[in-house]
């Protein structure tokens, strides 16, 4: 084989300098480091932050769903030299920051798993992307054998991208009561078009009184049924005999929202009272504050699994166009903020099946056991059904029922279905631009 000599000479033609105008200094670089679809902007996971929930398949801790919209915490953050040293929690100098959940710029307290439970304050932050998967917990140096498989994470700017929906509204109307999903804002204004009948029972003892208070038989309904909504109460009756009418003949109401009415007859007597109210929940909308808590509501449940749309149809939310933005825990909802809007929803779908899976050649089938791929859950996506199945589930909860009792006799998989079906739930179609 011939030597390559590369310092030969050629008597015929000469080598030729580049021109000056197209030279580049070493030190100006170029200014572009990526695409902007997926920055090349390394992060790890802030880890302070508390445990999501388990990957059922790997058992490691999620502390961001994906889907997720999310911010960062760089070398110039208050919150790392607050609590850290400024060391960034022992991270490569690789790693432009640190990953934590947008919280639509209002500061948010955590419960550091790794803190010793302490409460770590998080500044109010804006959107720089969106997790495009689950990010694992932080683990390094927990075990001598095992650590992540992810050593860093990116973002995702620009996508068009589809995440489970919930109209708040539709969400009330469908569970004939208020303030199950989110906390219940009265301030409708759709007067009688909303109506939900409701009736509570108790058994009364009267061997002492004769003037009964049954404040309790509207707990649940406070946030959206005050004193001066009880003249939708349509009637009291008591072992089967009416002692008031829906003309607020028979019983007081104050403002406070007790209502008292006299019996008399037997020790104890089983009082029914029937009642309309009209859910007015034009302000019921995703958490924008700490103040508005929903650990004990189906959005505290869903949220920490999956990242979701919030919207009010009352409200004439959710149409296409609609710009979107962060709220409290990083999850979607109608807004305009400067700084803050990460998209436009392109829309709302909830017709299902598809994909040819309403066209399986099965009945469904009763028994889970002996239903085929697209029937068990009626055509609605996995991922879609799951989320409806774990909200209805949380709201029956707070509600202090169960399916059996609010839904007898009837197929868990039919109601989600039902739920699509009445736009409670659905997959909210995004442009993700940021």
């Amino acid at each position: 084989m011939a030597n390559i000599n590369f310092k030969a000479t050629s008597s015929g033609r000469k080598l030729k300098r580049t021109p000056a105008k197209h030279r580049v200094s070493a030190a100006r670089p170029n200014v572009s480091q990526s695409a902007g679809i997926r920055p090349a902007f390394p992060l790890m996971p802030f880890k302070s932050l508390p445990v999501a929930f388990e990957d059922v398949t790997t058992e490691d801790s999620v502390v961001i769903p994906k889907g997720r919209i999310v911010s960062a915490i760089t070398s110039n953050s208050t919150l790392v030299t607050a609590y850290d040293s400024g060391d960034y929690y022992g991270v490569a100098k690789g790693i432009m920051g640190l990953m934590v959940p947008c919280n639509g710029f209002v500061e948010r307290i955590v419960v550091s798993p790794v803190e010793g439970e302490t409460n770590i304050t998080m500044a109010p932050n804006k959107p720089i992307g969106v997790a495009e998967h689950d990010v694992y917990q932080d683990i390094r140096g927990v075990n001598l054998n095992y650590d992540m498989r992810n050593k860093n994470w990116g973002v995702l700017c620009q996508q068009l991208i589809a995440l489970p929906a919930v109209d708040t509204y539709a969400f009330d109307l469908f569970m004939g009561e208020a303030g199950l999903f989110v906390p219940a804002v009265a301030t409708g204004t759709d007067g009688d078009a909303e109506n939900i009948t409701g009736t509570y029972s108790a058994t009364i003892d009267l061997s002492n009184a004769t003037a009964v208070d049954v404040a309790l038989a509207f707990a649940t309904y406070s946030a959206a049924f005050t004193g001066a909504k009880f003249g939708s109460i349509t009637s009291i009756t008591a072992d089967g005999t009416a002692v008031a009418d829906g003309a607020g003949t028979g019983y007081t109401a104050d403002a406070a929202g007790d209502i008292a009415f006299d019996l008399d007859g037997s020790a104890t007597a089983a009082v029914i009272v029937t009642f309309v109210y009209d859910l007015e929940n034009v302000g019921s909308v995703a958490p924008t504050t700490a103040g508005e808590t929903v650990s004990d509501l189906s959005y505290g449940s869903v949220e920490k699994e999956y990242s979701f749309y919030t919207y009010n149809s009352e409200a004439s939310e959710g149409d296409a166009g609609e710009e979107l933005v962060s709220d409290y825990y990083g999850n979607w909802m109608p807004g305009t903020a400067a700084g803050m809007v990460v998209g436009k929803l392109m829309g709302v779908d909830y017709r299902f099946g598809k994909d040819l899976l309403d066209t399986v050649q099965s009945k469904y089938d009763d028994d889970a056991a002996y239903r085929v791929a697209g029937t068990g859950t009626f055509g609605i996506p996995q991922h879609l059904y799951d989320f409806a199945y774990m909200a209805l589930d949380a709201a029956l909860t707070k509600a202090g029922t169960t399916w059996a009792a609010k839904w007898a006799g009837e197929d868990r998989a039919k109601k989600v279905k039902e739920a699509v079906d009445a736009g409670v739930f659905g997959q909210a179609w995004i442009h993700l631009n940021i």
